[in-house]
């Protein structure tokens, strides 16, 4: 059988796995991402996990990069976590240096192709996966493929303005829906609110009954709500699956989450909206990446 490398690259750890093309992973490795060494460093990082992982049934690889990737092309436009990847070729030269077809595409996009081969979209024709991490990021599935959009840019779920003049984002812009609904969106609430607690800690204490801890949840739900009405109404697809390592606060952000979507979606009864869990964890990207790397081998990109 074949099997696919697929390596999800973050700003501290590279995780690369063999998977078959069952989506099962096989061998895995994860090493420090380097990027205090510059480009090359990664590269060496990366071009090590793969000889560690390669076999002769290896057929491609796929890369999964935070940041803006200009895809078909592989090019890493910028990339918060790797500064030294800009309008870096990634697929090019990383492809010359492994010996494999290479596919580069941004890192919540991979995760939900493979939220969409084996995890919570396995089965669903159109849905957007929603991560909710450090930012919210977005990858879009529309009949069973990757939705780019004409640049490579669709997804920025995280920078839909929710609060027009309210918080500060990086972005540069203001009331950006990651600001209150990502794990450093709710922890800034939680600050505002004399809380200075991480998303685990907030939620041992809404269990435990406090009101602060609830009001973080119930803004942070609002808020991510009001953002999800927007695609729903926008796109008419009406499933979304929600990963990311803030997703244990889905729960407690639920209430007030279909209580905006009553509020803001046109049209439709929110009960007819499905707002479902990711499954596959930490290993969406990688199963996604494989994922990838198999569709280019067979058909090339696009």
């Amino acid at each position: 059988m074949r099997e696919a490398i697929g390596i999800d690259i973050g700003g501290t750890f590279i995780k690369a796995a063999a998977i078959d093309g069952e989506g099962r992973v096989l061998r895995r490795a994860k090493a420090p991402t380097g990027v205090e060494g510059g480009a090359r460093l990664v590269e060496e990082r990366i071009c090590a996990a793969v000889d560690g992982l390669r076999s002769p049934a290896t057929a491609a690889a796929g890369i999964g990069v935070p940041g803006m990737v200009r895809w078909p092309e592989g090019v890493v436009a910028q990339s918060p976590n790797i500064p030294p990847w800009r309008d870096y070729p990634a697929a090019a030269a990383l492809g010359a240096r492994i010996g494999l077809p290479v596919t580069v595409d941004n890192d919540a996009n991979m995760a939900a192709l493979g939220e969409s081969w084996t995890g919570g979209g396995r089965g669903v024709a159109s849905f957007m996966l929603v991560t909710l991490g450090t930012g919210i990021g977005a990858g879009i599935v529309l009949e069973g493929r990757l939705w780019h959009g004409d640049t490579g840019r669709a997804g920025e779920l995280g920078h839909v303005v929710v609060d027009p003049g309210g918080a500060a984002c990086g972005c540069g812009g203001r009331g950006c829906v990651e600001r209150y609904a990502s794990a450093s969106g709710m922890r800034r609430l939680a600050a505002e609110a004399g809380l200075a607690l991480d998303v685990p800690e907030l939620l041992a204490l809404a269990g435990a009954g406090d009101e602060r801890a609830r009001a973080v949840f119930a803004e942070a739900g609002r808020r991510l709500g009001l953002a999800l009405a927007a695609w729903f109404n926008l796109m008419d697809v009406r499933c979304v699956v929600v990963g990311g390592g803030a997703l244990p606060a889905l729960e407690a952000m639920e209430p007030s989450l279909r209580g905006a979507l009553g509020e803001a979606v046109y049209g439709v009864s929110p009960r007819e909206l499905a707002v479902v869990e990711a499954t596959l964890g930490e290993d969406a990207g990688i199963i996604g990446c494989a994922r990838a790397a198999f569709l280019i081998e067979e058909t090339g990109p696009g």
